[in-house]
């Protein structure tokens, strides 16, 4: 568990058993949230759960953010609002893109790195379940995993 500043917490429900991908994810959020806190206001915002499938490993975790933390789940949970389908690397990928107002302003897309998660979209290489319906969540999640401060 981490606890951030500003009193926002991200938590591994499955704790020591927590699969890859909730480790991963666990820990980006956690040290971003630590690193730039001003991106828990964000956090809050997001209202509705957000899953991450590695297809290579084939684990899955699920996010839940709430007003005073996040908890990252093994496997799927409830019904996510977003389901990022991608590989190991892709995710990492992904959190190297620069994102500005809360991901509202999708700077690091218009990079060479961000073109290529676009062509991985673009080829269902990389899927995005919800992208469409649910910008705003799927925009502010990869501003949340993303190291880069933009």
């Amino acid at each position: 568990m981490t606890t951030v500043e500003k009193g926002y917490a991200v938590t591994l429900y499955d704790g020591q058993d927590a699969n890859g991908v909730a480790g991963i994810v666990g820990m980006l959020l956690g040290q971003n949230l630590e690193n730039f806190p001003s991106r828990v206001k964000f956090a809050r915002r997001i209202s509705r759960p957000v899953s991450i499938y590695s297809t290579d490993t084939e684990t899955a975790c699920t996010i839940i953010f709430g007003s005073d933390e996040a908890v990252v789940y093994n496997d799927i949970v409830g019904k996510p609002a977003v389901t990022v389908m991608a590989t190991v690397d892709q995710i990492l990928d992904v959190s190297q893109l620069p994102m500005k107002a809360g991901g509202l302003v999708p700077v690091g897309f218009f990079s060479g790195r961000g073109m290529s998660v676009l062509g991985e979209i673009l080829k269902h290489k990389l899927v995005v379940k919800g992208l469409l319906t649910h910008t705003v969540t799927a925009l502010r999640t990869i501003a949340l995993v993303s190291v880069v401060d933009a």
